[in-house]
Formats: C-alpha cells, sequence, structure tokens
C-alpha cells in the first residue's frame, strides 16, 4: 500500500512540476529534452532497451518542438503538452532499474534526474504560501523568473536551467555507482545546497517586494 501512494504522489508530482516549469519559452520542453536523454543513457547502460526506446522519442520530440519554442518562440506548449512530458517522463524515471547497486542508493537518482523541477516547484508553493497565495495561482515568481530579475535575459535564465539540469543528471549518473556512503553524503550536500538556494531566491524576492 505504502509503494502505491508513493507512486502515485510521484507520478502526480512530477507531472505537475514539469507543467510548472512552462513558463518561460523553451524551459519546459528544454528540461524535459535534458532529462529525457539521462533517462536514455541510464536506461541503454543497464540493458533496458524498452525504456531507452521510448526515453529516444521522446528525446527526439522535446527536439523537434524546441526548435520552434526556443525564445523568441513561434510555437508553444501549453498545459496539454508539459502535462503530457510530465507523466511519461515520470513514468521513465521510475522504470530504471540498478542491478549492479544497492538501492539503498539508488532510490535519489530519479530526485536528482527531476531535482530541477522539483525544487521550481518546491520554491514556487513556498513562496505562494507565505504570501497567503493558492499555489495553483499563476504568477511571475518561478526560478526563471526570478533569474530575470537579477539581471539575466530570458534566454541566458533558460540556458542556466539547462546547465544546472544536465549538472544534476551527471550527479544521477554518478549515484548509480557511488557506494551507499558516498551516495548519501552527495544527497545530502545536494540537499544543503538546494534549501540554501531556496531561502536565497526567496529572500531576494522579499526583498524586491519591499522595494
Amino acid at each position: 500500500m505504502v509503494d502505491y501512494t508513493i507512486t502515485l504522489l510521484w507520478l502526480l508530482g512530477i507531472t505537475n512540476a514539469i507543467n510548472f516549469l512552462d513558463n518561460m519559452d523553451g524551459l519546459s520542453a528544454g528540461i524535459a529534452g535534458v532529462t529525457a536523454s539521462f533517462i536514455l543513457l541510464l536506461a541503454l547502460t543497464n540493458g533496458q532497451f524498452l525504456v531507452a526506446a521510448l526515453s529516444a522519442a521522446l528525446l527526439g520530440a522535446c527536439l523537434g518542438f524546441l526548435r520552434y519554442n526556443f525564445p523568441p518562440a513561434r510555437i508553444f506548449m501549453g498545459d496539454v503538452g508539459s502535462l503530457f512530458l510530465g507523466f511519461l517522463l515520470a513514468v521513465l524515471g521510475i522504470q530504471l532499474r540498478f542491478p549492479d547497486n544497492s538501492n539503498f542508493v539508488t532510490w535519489m537518482v530519479p530526485i536528482f534526474l527531476f531535482g530541477l523541477p522539483i525544487f521550481d516547484m518546491t520554491l514556487v508553493v513556498f513562496s505562494r504560501l507565505r504570501r497567503g497565495l493558492s499555489p495553483n495561482t499563476a504568477g511571475r515568481d518561478h526560478t526563471s523568473h526570478r533569474l530575470v530579475r537579477l539581471g539575466f535575459s530570458s534566454r541566458e535564465a533558460v540556458l542556466i536551467l539547462y546547465l544546472f539540469s544536465g549538472i544534476l543528471g551527471m550527479m544521477a549518473l554518478y549515484i548509480t555507482q557511488a557506494t551507499i556512503p558516498e551516495g548519501y553524503m552527495v544527497g545530502g550536500i545536494a540537499a544543503v545546497l538546494a534549501v540554501a538556494a531556496l531561502v536565497w531566491l526567496e529572500r531576494r524576492w522579499k526583498e524586491s517586494e519591499a522595494k
């Protein structure tokens, strides 16, 4: 029963996290493409060819769409597209298997793969609840918008988030080969950095609100 509950929460959470990322041209499709590329690599490494085939198809779809969606966009995704991407990625993420390592460490692999969408959704939900708003309220308080407020252009903000998603993907690759102490050390450091980034971004947001 616990397994089914966690799986349901994962599917709902990641589906909505990818939908939350559809807040700037090229962001949701690009992050989905980066994540799909790492799932493809991990699936091929572990002989999961059906997972790899679907990941490759999803990656190709994201890249084809991104050609016209990268800022300045000529076409847009919308909720139907982002929710579909999120659901497929969530399913693929929990299909990955790592027989050469312990489940006590490899459970963190999907968390790292989807670290950026999880961080963005956590930041937005926390920020809106702090301000007495519904988490489903539309707003320009996502990570990408905050980067723009720091002085980056929309395109630069999107590319920076691609970079961070790629870094998290490489950390996921490391986790697949890490020992349990190494895995938890990396996971602990990443968690501390994520909390520090969340607090810093929210503090900067509060300062901008006060001006």
